[in-house]
């Protein structure tokens, strides 16, 4: 087997993208941040880490299937809000215990959610995760090796394993006859996928056939040269048995000269290594073209100070950008450490005159983790993980065991989501004593204080119920940041509850609030002409506080069918007037003039679903969703339906209709169509092809005129999993 390392031109590609990174901001954002799995039991739990908070987590089918519909809602973090990149695809990390999978973002929908693919069947469960920001798939690991119809004589035999055989053996045989499964079907990329993880493993009874087969598998495939690399490798670990002879040939027809083993390489030594260490090395690289036109057609309906009626029509190209996306993770692993290199890129070029390219390095950091001592140090840029960190940073983060109920955690950076001026710097600390973490942190700014926080978390979780709860309290302006509570609750086996409380300052009371609306991007600059307590009473003055109550319930019907709604209510309380003119020339200082921001008042949103799986075949999904929302300003009442399926192994088409009306107390009405049409082919096993086409037609009367709007978009692209 090679040892799967990243090749020379990828690692210069990494460094010339981590030095654009540096570069250049942007204030959009990759919704998923990680993949990481853990075993527990009979288990294997997959985290999907957001970028961003999330609630009202539920999905279809409920207890297994080839295809996962997890639908969820998007919360507001207290931040500046960020755009979430749709159709984002992340692999899996290797696994031999459970299927592969992929996981797809559609979130820019009415019914934003997760589409998980798997390789097989799997069963499973799903539940939040403990941070409000990422969710949990309990896959069960798979103890059956898979059927195959019809022998092949060129194809290795799986040998009947003995009762006591050892879990290796096991697993090495449930890879062998996935890679042998996999040959017979042609599908020599996850052949080769197959006998990798096998040859992964510490030396089995199927070592020797693995590294045989993986060359095989490597020559039909059409890689002679990564061919002749496993035969040479197999003729110098092995020297006796029946495969040695045929190996030979193989070798000797791709043209290469055969090579005897040198006496200082031994399968003893390959197996000692073996069980000391391994490399995984995997990721993907994707690229998508973006390109949207838009026509307005544009008419009087009421003469305006006796001017004739006037029509006219605006035409524009408005979107033409190519989003490439880049993430690979190198993991070393032995009995003594875990490690990692993970890097993580979302380059944005936009071709249209005027308007900037951006590119968002979202994380690319060195972790070390000791099993045996049990600590764990993360260097780079990566993503706040609790604690009271608000948002993705520059730093290092530090975690060990003082007991076995006590976990201290140390953190300290720089945040890295700041387009202008300077960059906060914070420094905390956090304890986790079991289900419960307490924490406090410091954040400067131009060596002002910008933030003082105490807080906690609370988690509960067991088969039935779940809870995560969150309290930020600033201690520098006496303010409560944020307080908020989440949980769900299975009332039976077919009916489940979601609720959600928020209360949160907008954005999070922060010093660097006082520089909104303001001609400059510096505290500094403030400070020569107010007193640090007069900015902090600016700043106190431009936050505003939002509110938000969700209330959801789920109701399996049938086999194929759920049922689901929501009910929520919001409001944003605003702010008042804030800044000053100088009297001298009439102009805002340089803090600035903020209008009042009016409040909101509740916003009431219904929302029912209804939830469909496996309806047509084994991989489909529908979602058919309503909503009504009522609000002191507009209503507005939606309708959306959505379904995929997959019309053969390798082509997927996904189906979208939006219908959306709003009417405002100003008189003003406006309606919305949007079909759309998205699909994507497999090549192989480790590339597809993606393609998605839609109309957006919209309609506004604001009495006196009348707008007719017609936009075409389209996208297409690739994603490689290496």
């Amino acid at each position: 087997m090679i040892t799967k390392k990243v090749p020379q031109q990828k690692r210069v590609f990494f460094q010339l993208v981590v030095l654009a990174s540096l570069l250049s901001p942007c204030a959009f954002a990759a919704p998923l941040e990680d993949i990481s799995l853990s075993a527990e039991k009979d288990r294997v739990v997959a985290t999907i880490k957001l970028s961003g908070p999330i609630a009202n987590v539920r999905y279809s089918p409920d207890k297994k299937g080839t295809v996962l519909n997890i639908l969820l809602d998007k919360l507001p973090d207290g931040l500046a809000t960020e755009e979430w990149i749709d159709n984002e695809v992340r692999k899996s990390p290797p696994s031999h215990q459970i299927p592969s999978f992929t996981v797809k973002t559609n979130l820019k929908q009415i019914q934003p959610k997760l589409i998980i693919e798997f390789s097989r069947e799997a069963e499973y469960t799903v539940q939040m995760g403990r941070d409000g920001r990422s969710i949990l798939v309990s896959i069960k690991i798979d103890q059956t090796l898979p059927k195959f119809d019809g022998k092949l004589p060129t194809l290795p035999d799986i040998k009947p394993l003995p009762a006591n055989a050892s879990d290796i053996n096991k697993q090495a045989a449930a890879l062998m006859l996935q890679g042998r499964n996999a040959m017979a079907a042609s599908e020599h990329f996850a052949a080769i996928d197959a006998f990798n993880k096998l040859l992964l493993l510490p030396p089995n009874d199927y070592s020797q056939e693995g590294q045989e087969w993986v060359g095989v598998a490597r020559e039909r495939a059409g890689q002679r040269d990564k061919a002749r690399l496993e035969y040479d490798l197999y003729l110098k670990l092995y020297t006796t048995g029946e495969g040695v002879e045929r190996v030979k040939i193989r070798l000797s027809q791709l043209g290469a000269q055969v090579l005897t083993p040198p006496p200082s390489v031994t399968a003893e030594q390959r197996a000692a290594k073996a069980r000391t260490s391994q490399s995984l090395s995997y990721g993907s690289i994707s690229m998508h073209y973006y390109r949207g036109a838009s026509k307005v057609d544009t008419r009087d309906t009421v003469s305006q100070f006796s001017n004739p009626l006037s029509e006219s029509t605006f035409s524009a190209l408005d979107q033409s950008a190519l989003i490439t996306s880049v993430n690979m993770t190198e993991r070393f692993i032995s009995e003594k450490y875990d490690n990692r290199i993970v890097f993580n890129d979302t380059a944005f070029a936009n071709y249209l005159q005027s308007q900037s390219s951006r590119n968002r390095l979202n994380s690319a950091y060195y972790e070390v983790k000791n099993r045996v001592a049990d600590y764990s140090i993360r260097v780079g840029r990566q993503s706040s993980t609790g604690g009271g960190v608000l948002g993705r940073f520059d730093g290092a983060s530090v975690d060990f065991s003082v007991t076995s109920a006590l976990r201290v955690k140390g953190v300290a950076g720089q945040l890295s989501d700041y387009a202008y001026g300077e960059k906060p710097v914070f420094y905390g600390i956090s304890a986790d004593m079991g289900p419960v973490t307490v924490y406090a942190i410091e954040q400067t700014v131009e060596d002002v204080s910008d933030r003082k926080a105490v807080g906690t978390e609370l988690r509960y979780f067991d088969a039935t119920k779940s809870a995560f709860s969150m309290f930020d309290f600033d201690t520098s302006y006496s303010v409560l940041n944020v307080a908020m509570f989440q949980g769900s609750f299975n009332a039976t086996p077919d009916q489940t509850f979601n609720l959600y409380l928020d209360h949160r300052r907008a954005p999070y009371m922060s010093t660097r609030n006082a520089l909104m609306s303001a001609s400059t991007a510096y505290l500094t600059d403030l400070m020569q002409f107010l007193t640090e307590e007069e900015i902090r009473a600016l700043a106190a003055a431009r936050t505003g506080t939002s509110n938000l109550m969700s209330f959801g319930m789920t109701q399996r019907i049938s086999p194929k069918w759920q049922v689901g709604g929501d009910i929520r209510v919001s409001n944003y309380d605003g702010f008042a007037a804030s800044g000053t003119i100088d009297p001298a020339t009439q102009q805002p200082t340089l803090a600035g003039v903020t209008t009042v921001t009016p409040g909101t008042g509740n916003e009431l949103a219904f929302s029912p679903q209804l939830i469909g799986s496996n309806l047509f075949s084994s991989r489909d999904s529908t979602v058919i969703s309503m909503s009504y929302i009522s609000s002191a300003a507009y209503k507005a009442k939606s309708f959306y339906v959505y379904s995929r399926a997959n019309v053969t192994d390798k082509w997927s088409l996904d189906a979208s209709l939006q219908l959306y009306w709003q009417n405002y107390d100003t008189g003003v009405f406006m309606n919305r169509v949007m079909p759309m049409l998205r699909t994507a082919y497999q090549i192989r096993q480790s590339v597809s092809l993606e393609m998605d086409a839609g109309i957006e037609i919209s309609h506004t009367d604001t009495g006196t005129q009348i707008s007719d709007s017609n936009r075409q978009f389209f996208s297409a692209g690739f994603r490689w999993d290496f």
